[in-house]
C-alpha cells in the first residue's frame, strides 16, 4: 500500500478533528494567563491535600487572573481560615475570596 497517498488525507482528518476542540477552549485570557491560573489552581491544591487540618476533597479551587476562589464546606471556622491561609501562600495569588461555608457535623 502506498501511504504517500493517504498522508494529505490524514492531515486533512486531524485538521477537523482538532477544530471543535480549539473552539471550546476560547477565552478571553491569554496562554500564559491561562497556565498561570492553572498552577496555582494545582499549588493550591497541592498545598490543601498535603494540610491535615484541611479536608481538600470537600473545597473546590478555581482561579481566574491570580484570585482564587474557595468554594465548597468545611467542619469548622479554623479548617476555613486554614484553607485561605494556604492559598495566600502560594505563588502567584494576588487575592482570595473566601466563600466556604462551615457546616459543623
Amino acid at each position: 500500500m502506498n501511504f504517500s497517498k493517504l498522508y494529505p488525507w490524514l492531515f486533512v482528518v486531524g485538521a477537523a478533528a482538532a477544530v471543535p476542540t480549539i473552539e471550546g477552549c476560547r477565552t478571553n485570557q491569554s496562554v500564559g494567563s491561562q497556565l498561570s491560573d492553572s498552577s496555582i489552581t494545582a499549588a493550591v491544591k497541592t498545598k490543601m491535600i498535603g494540610d491535615h487540618d484541611v479536608k481538600a476533597h470537600n473545597i473546590d479551587v478555581n482561579t481566574d487572573h491570580g484570585v482564587v476562589y474557595l468554594l465548597g464546606r468545611v467542619g469548622t471556622q479554623k479548617e476555613k481560615e486554614e484553607a485561605e491561609r494556604i492559598a495566600r501562600s502560594c505563588d502567584g495569588v494576588r487575592d482570595v475570596v473566601n466563600h466556604l461555608e462551615v457546616n459543623p457535623g
